[in-house]
């Protein structure tokens, strides 16, 4: 009854019967108002306050305080961001003949300080309070008359000590017990205390507000301990009712730390210079030149200057990059394994803007900056003429541009995958010869180059930009357009063509300012349509926004309707920018942003429909506010645009740009050495982007995956393809290209192609060599220098046939010498290698052979891990013999019936075409690797060929006795010589064990150590030393040999020695392999069928959204929680 009682009006006395109906039922609507806004105001902020609230009492509980409630108050306070930060008093001292002084008082935690110090120009405040009321002298015994304001030039007249009090008058009080990040009060308060004059010249009370403003903004962020622009985003956020998910969109990207810097480096503002003029003022062409631009290789030659240094933000870290880069071909690298960038590379050079006003400017001055647009407005020839002086000028960047977008052309791609295509059939058929392409080519030759980083940051950088100043041809009676006089007339679809023409035909024509007129009855669908048809780079900037005459109470519509009312203008302004001025002051742009998001409770979608979210500042038009630039380019970094321009004014003076821009410059070398001196966020919450293992486990948890325990860990490990404690959203969708590791037989199967791989190499060497003895020969060489050098390339031939193909493989996979490989390394040396899992686009194939390497499950594959493939293959190819013996006994009954009828001519044994003849012929066997293996297997003596002994052997052949063998084998080499290296050593030394008269290994002098070392063991080198350390075990020393030399070159090195280490490696795979299987099926049957996660906006033609989605909603579901921030320490 409270609310009802303060709703009747002043003076009635009646009772509730008496009050007029009228008054009834506007305070039942009343009611009914107010309730519906502490629903909404519920439905914004509970979540919000809850989030909060927990995150405190978490950050307590971690804390253990001696005095916990008064901790929680402490940790509560820090959230209320400015709250008990208020302006007390603005105190006017008089500071020289020509200035004055102001001092911001303000009031923090209920004591007061000055916070800023502020000298303002005499003459510029005194215009400014022109408007203000005076009082007029009057002489003694005259009544004092009404006060006046005065003129301009009276007002600039006055002298320090008069203009004091006035705006002592004006301010001193004007901002008391106001909260520092009120900026709406703050914009109100000040126009109502400086007044425009009543002639309607309003630029200096204007310019007076704005400087003012810019102080004010000054002392916010130094109050809060942050820079004027983090004060304005803080107040946007607080006053505009943002929450956490609506800050990307309403206000700019943070830029605090490292991190930050890769998303700013788009985002700086770009110099627009005017360099041909149109029919009206406003119309013409501007030159645009980014930040980058001065980076170009042939930036220093266009402006022929000969002090042409940019200063780095970190110039040690520069040079030792350029160190570290000299032998890396970065360009032909796989885009996952290319190196990271360094965080100083993000940042533009520090006197990025005085070099480009000094290369804008040069620009200009070689494109006719004085020209104007040719005759009837001819915007094409305009282009044509601009175009020939900056490929004039800068020849390697417009050749670059064009390289660019060949390579974003959709032929180029078609190209590429058909040639693709076509080498991938060429594999599978086996069609690739050694001649081909030699080892040294890079395959990359049918890929498309990497774009580096700084291709990305100088791709238009230097572009043009067309003022249409469409208003000014717009006939409103007719509803055409005309540019110049005499020029037919254009509709509105006419016009569209003409824009979508010029940029089709022009690439660097990136921007197009106020294409249509605000009269146009048809504005935003023209805008719209203009959209679609423009290619997808290019720009569309409307006029600036204006607030319209008769306010709508946004507050008081239905949700529903608002929502329904802001996608649709979304729908049809989307992708178009606003036109701003610098004449507008700063606060007056802020309040605009503020209504507008309050107006929607925090929602940023309807002001970036109305606000647009590229920006393009008009400084050309402002020049005599300068004074009030500060906070105007603090007001353009903190509004959530994603292109930022400044229009600059007509000038051939660098140093009047360079100190127009003055305020820009010094804020761009403080956020960048600010943001690059801290290398994590501060604010936790906004850490990343990515999930550490705790988040992972527990986000997964929450959001409904019933097997956390067993899997999650697992999982994150193999996924951590960074190793850098976390996954990305990118590092997540892994796991839906695979179903598991791959079996033995791809294993197997990949030992296979790399001999082949090794045999085409050796091939193509031996031609090689061939083809250069014939050419020294023809030359007329010597025939004894001839020889020696053949007997030198038969060497080396010789000793290049004993490297294993793994071996080889595994120095493309190490090139680093790290050790260890990752995920990107292997594939990126298959692909070296031109093995089909590695060409092939889809990375499942590489990714299953390589989750059989990774047999400890941790993301990547060191040396021993990879060296396994030797053993797991020899593992199969006991398979595979087994096969052929089972296939051979079921034929024939028994092995020795198989030998007699295969051995035709009686000769007592079998070569290797009879066998493969006999084999693949009559008995019609399936796999032709299967009697390969088994005829290489048992030909113990090597002599290419099966006796009738060996061959019945195969009789009583049985996998897991052999490999019982294998094991008593290593085992008595380990009991002989302590461990396997030492027995690699003695065997390739052919030394006995100690106890059998033999040295120890440690006392083996370095020079006959030498002598062997390194040559490696052969067939009969193993079998010697197998009985001179007195082994005796079921099968012959030779068999050992074979089944160890699973590349079948006749010659073990050290590496496959020591898989008699790993003979548990089949079990430790299965297990994995089993497990990781398990794993992956739930996690993705969870992703595809159980997740409940929120669909994405656009129809999508398959299911891949959903990792993206799941990896989502497990940030979302754990980045306020505390416990889990920061990963559990080793």
């Amino acid at each position: 009854m409270a609310a009802e009682t303060e709703l009747r009006p002043m003076g009635s006395k009646g009772t509730e019967s008496s009050v007029d109906p009228a008054v009834k039922a506007q305070r039942r609507l009343e009611l009914k108002r107010r309730r519906q806004e502490q629903v909404r105001y519920l439905k914004t902020h509970r979540s919000k306050l809850e989030k909060v609230a927990q995150k405190c009492v978490n950050q307590v509980l971690l804390q253990l305080p001696p005095d916990p409630y008064e901790a929680l108050l402490f940790q509560l306070s820090a959230h209320v961001k400015a709250s008990g930060l208020f302006f007390s008093t603005l105190r006017v001292l008089p500071g020289g003949p020509e200035s004055l002084v102001c001092e911001v008082v303000c009031i923090a935690r209920a004591a007061e300080v000055m916070v800023h110090r502020a000298v303002l120009p005499r003459a510029m405040v005194a215009r400014g309070l022109a408007a203000l009321a005076a009082e007029v002298p009057v002489s003694a015994g005259e009544e004092a008359a009404e006060p006046q304001p005065m003129s301009l030039e009276e007002a600039e007249a006055l002298d320090t000590a008069a203009v004091v009090p006035r705006l002592s008058a004006a301010i001193g009080s004007l901002l008391e017990g106001l909260n520092v990040l009120d900026f709406q009060e703050i914009y109100r308060r000040l126009s109502m205390a400086i007044p425009p004059p009543e002639d309607g010249s309003a630029e200096a009370a204007t310019l007076l507000q704005g400087v003012l403003a810019g102080e004010l903004l000054e002392a916010a962020g130094r109050l809060m301990d942050c820079s004027a622009r983090e004060a304005l985003r803080a107040g946007i956020l607080e006053y505009g009712g943002v929450d956490d998910e609506q800050e990307e969109i309403a206000v700019s990207q943070p830029l605090t730390c490292q991190q930050d810097l890769e998303v700013w480096q788009h985002l700086w503002p770009d110099l627009c210079f005017p360099v041909l003029q149109g029919g009206t003022e406003r119309r013409g062409f501007f030159l645009g030149v980014t930040l980058w631009a001065p980076n170009l290789a042939d930036a220093k030659a266009a402006v022929d200057s000969a002090d042409w240094t940019l200063e780095l933000v970190d110039e040690a870290a520069e040079a030792a990059r350029l160190v570290a880069m000299e032998d890396v071909d970065i360009a032909n690298m796989d885009e996952d394994e290319a190196p990271e960038p360094e965080p100083h590379e993000f940042c533009p050079a520090m006197n990025a803007v005085p070099r480009a006003v000094e290369l804008g400017l040069g620009l200009v001055a070689k494109a006719g900056g004085s020209g104007a647009v040719p005759a009837g407005e001819d915007f094409a020839a305009a282009l044509a003429q601009l175009r020939q002086s900056i490929a004039t000028a800068l020849p390697q960047y417009v050749a670059n541009e064009q390289k660019m977008d060949d390579r974003d052309s959709g032929e180029l791609m078609e190209r590429m995958k058909q040639t693709s295509e076509a080498r991938m059939e060429a594999l599978r058929n086996l069609e690739a010869t050694a001649d081909v392409e030699s080892d040294e080519e890079s395959v990359e030759s049918e890929k498309i180059p990497n774009l580096l980083i700084h291709e990305s940051q100088q791709r238009r950088s230097i572009y043009f930009i067309l003022h249409c100043d469409a208003d000014a041809a717009y006939n409103k009676e007719e509803n055409t357009y005309c540019f110049a006089e005499g020029e037919p007339l254009k509709s509105q679809a006419d016009l569209i063509d003409y824009y979508a023409e010029l940029c089709q035909k022009e690439p660097l024509l990136r921007c197009l300012i106020a294409p249509l007129s605000p009269s146009d009855p048809e504005l935003n669908a023209g805008l719209s349509e203009l959209r679609e048809k423009l290619p997808a780079g290019v720009s569309i900037v409307d006029e600036a926004y204006t607030e319209p005459e008769e306010e709508n109470n946004l507050e008081d519509m239905d949700i529903e309707a608002l929502q329904e009312s802001t996608e649709a203008l979304l729908t049809e302004r989307e992708g178009i920018g606003r036109l701003r001025s610098f004449r507008d002051s700063a606060l007056e742009c802020v309040n605009q942003r503020i209504k507008l998001l309050k107006s929607t409770h925090g929602d940023g979608s309807l002001a970036i429909a109305q606000l647009g979210a590229q920006g393009v500042y008009d400084l050309s038009q402002a020049v005599d506010m300068r004074l009030a630039f500060g906070a105007s380019i603090d007001m353009a970094l903190a509004f959530p645009d994603s292109s930022r321009r400044f229009l600059l004014p007509k000038s051939a003076d660098a140093k009047d740009i360079e100190e127009m821009l003055m305020p820009f410059d010094n804020r761009l070398r403080s956020m960048l050495l600010t943001a690059y001196r801290h290398k994590k966020p501060t604010d936790k919450r906004k850490a990343s982007k990515d999930l550490n293992i705790l988040q992972f486990r527990e986000g997964l948890r929450r959001i409904g995956y019933k097997h956390t325990d067993d899997y999650a860990e697992l999982i994150f490990n193999f996924l951590d393809q960074s190793k850098n404690g976390s996954i990305s959203p990118s590092e997540f969708q892994l796991i839906e290209l695979v179903d598991g590791p791959g079996s033995l037989q791809d294993l197997d199967e990949l030992r296979i192609w790399l001999c082949e791989w090794k045999a085409r190499r050796m091939e193509a060497a031996q031609k090689k060599a061939q083809q250069e003895a014939q050419e020294a020969a023809q030359e007329g060489q010597e025939e004894g220098v001839d020889e020696e050098a053949n007997k030198q390339q038969e060497k080396a031939m010789a000793k290049e046939k004993k490297v294993s193909p793994l071996l080889e493989l595994w120095r493309y996979m190490d090139r680093d010498d790290s050790g260890e490989a990752s995920f990107a390394e292997f594939r990126w040396a298959l692909r070296k290698a031109r093995h089909p899992a590695g060409l092939n686009p889809d990375k499942g194939p590489a990714l299953s052979l390589f989750m059989c390497l990774d047999i400890q499950v941790d993301g990547s594959v060191v040396a021993g891990e990879f060296f396994c493939l030797n053993i797991l293959s020899a593992y199969f190819q006991l398979q595979r013999v087994a096969r052929v013996k089972e296939f051979l006994k079921e034929r024939f009954g028994n092995l020795k019936a198989a030998f007699k009828y295969m051995d035709d001519d009686k000769s007592g044994s079998l070569t290797t075409n009879e066998w493969m003849d006999f084999m693949m012929g009559p008995s019609g066997y399936p796999d032709v690797e299967d009697i390969k293996v088994c005829f290489i297997f048992i030909d113990k003596d090597f002599s290419g060929q099966l006796t009738s002994k060996e061959f019945e052997f195969l009789d009583n052949f049985d996998g897991r006795d052999f490999v019982a063998d294998v094991k008593a084998l290593r085992d008595h080499m380990v009991q002989k010589y302590e461990n396997l290296e030492d027995a690699y050593v003695a065997f390739e030394q052919k030394l006995a064990p100690p106890d059998m008269g033999g040295i120890e290994v440690s006392k083996l002098s370095e020079k006959k150590r030498k002598r062997r070392e390194g040559r490696g063991l052969s067939g009969q080198d193993f079998g010697n030393a197998c009985r001179l350390m007195g082994f005796r075990g079921r099968y012959d020393a030779r068999l050992y040999f074979n089944f160890i030399d699973a590349a079948h070159i006749g010659h073990i090195t050290k590496n496959e020695f020591l898989q008699l280490g790993k003979l548990g490696a089949v079990e430790a795979l299965h297990e994995s392999s089993e497990r990781m299987r398990n794993a992956i099926g739930t996690l993705k049957n969870f992703v595809l069928k159980e997740a409940d996660v929120e669909e994405p906006d656009e129809c999508q033609s398959d299911e891949k959204w959903r990792w993206a989605a799941v990896h989502k909603a497990c940030r979302d579901a754990t980045h306020d929680d505390l416990d889990l921030m920061e990963p559990p320490s080793a």
